[in-house]
Parts: C-alpha cells; sequence; structure tokens
C-alpha cells in the first residue's frame, strides 16, 4: 500500500503573509495542530501550534485579549514557520512513511510531486491503516497470539486448522523476534468472537496460544 492511496487531499493551506492569528483561527476552525504553508502549489514550510508558542514574546501571558490578538494580527505566518520539512511522495510505501514520522518524531508528512504539494498524511491515517489491516472493525472477531516456530511451514498449519474449523482468517500478522530468531511472535483474528474452541485444538495440535481477546460488536 502506498501514501498516496491513503493521504489527505482537500488540504487547508496558507501562504507566508498569512497572519498568525488567522492560523490559530484556522487551526481552530478545522480541529488541526498544523497547516502547509505553500508559495502557488510549491510547498515552503508548515506551522504548527507549537510554533506559535514558542515565538511568542514572553510578555504574551500579561497582555489583554485585544493587546494579544492585535500581536498576533501583526505576526506572519513566514516569520515562525517550519521551513525545514520533512516529507514523503504518493509512491512511498505506507511503511516507509510510518518509519520515517516515528524516525523524526513528526505528526504528519506533507506529501509531494516534485515541489509541489498533493497531500498530507497523518498518524492518524497510519492508525487507520494499521486497525484495517488487523480487521478491528470486522464483526463478530475473535484475536488470538501465538508463539509459532519460525520453521517453514507453520503458518500454513494454522491456517490449515482454522480452515478445518470452518473459520476465516480476517487478518494475520506474524514478525521474527528480536530476541530470538527461531521465533515467530503471531496475531490471528478470525471471524468469530468465540476463540475458546479454537485456542483448545490449536494447543491440542502442539502450538502454544499466549493469548486472545474477544471482540464483540
Amino acid at each position: 500500500m502506498f501514501v498516496g492511496k491513503k493521504m489527505a487531499r482537500n488540504l487547508v493551506t496558507i501562504t507566508g503573509d498569512t497572519s498568525i492569528l488567522k492560523v490559530k483561527n484556522l487551526l481552530k476552525q478545522h480541529k488541526i495542530d498544523q497547516l502547509p504553508v505553500v508559495d502557488g502549489k510549491k510547498l515552503v514550510g508548515i506551522i504548527t501550534d507549537r510554533d506559535i508558542r514558542v515565538n511568542l514574546p514572553s510578555p504574551a501571558n500579561t497582555l489583554s485579549v485585544h493587546e494579544l490578538n492585535y500581536l498576533l494580527s501583526e505576526m506572519k505566518t513566514e516569520d515562525v514557520m517550519t521551513r525545514k520539512v520533512f516529507t514523503t511522495t504518493p509512491g512511498t510505501t505506507i511503511e516507509e512513511a510510518a518509519r520515517l514520522i516515528n524516525e523524526k518524531h513528526v505528526n504528519s508528512l506533507p506529501v509531494v510531486a516534485g515541489d509541489e504539494l498533493v497531500g498530507l498524511i497523518t498518524t492518524c491515517d497510519l492508525l487507520n491503516v494499521l486497525l484495517e489491516f488487523m480487521g478491528v472493525h470486522s464483526a463478530p472477531s475473535g484475536r488470538v497470539e501465538l508463539r509459532l516456530s519460525s520453521n517453514i511451514g507453520e503458518i500454513a498449519k494454522i491456517a490449515n486448522i482454522i480452515n478445518d474449523m470452518g473459520l476465516k482468517i480476517v487478518s494475520l500478522v506474524s514478525t521474527i523476534d528480536k530476541d530470538d530468531s527461531d521465533v515467530r511472535p503471531t496475531l490471528v483474528r478470525v471471524d468469530t468472537d468465540n476463540t475458546g474452541e479454537l485456542c483448545r485444538v490449536l494447543e491440542d495440535a502442539g502450538h502454544t496460544v499466549i493469548d486472545e481477546y474477544r471482540v464483540e460488536k
């Protein structure tokens, strides 16, 4: 899956000469915490509510509302925006975008094609992708956590057991344990909220069930 499939396209943007007062109002109105700054279609920066807070003069907390609003109306976006912006592209994979967001400690990545801003991908978008892949919204469903061997064919064995019980796999996530390469922690979500029998059958087949969790809708 690629960023271009999950990014927001209808963005609220501003220019460098937009007043900070207007920026604050836009952030509040749209219930967001950052705005891309553009020159035409070219991305030139990003401004966050934190940028505004840290750039206010220290005496601001002693100002009246009228005085503070006047100060904010005189300050311009280009004076406080972040100019070095971490970006991604529509053709970047979702996992690479997630890695970059985590590595750079940012809440979102503007999506660019060349210099042109074409979208925005946020941590919320990435969480929605995770929920989608984990099948959380399927109902009814149950989640079983297993500790599998990393031997070839182990996941196929699990799939066959589930199939033989007349159940369907909603999602399956498996990875190599970072501390033990012979172990695969595996999460399986199936289309039933009664996973007790499945756990019993898996254990009878010699598999280690760590935990089960039922989701009822």
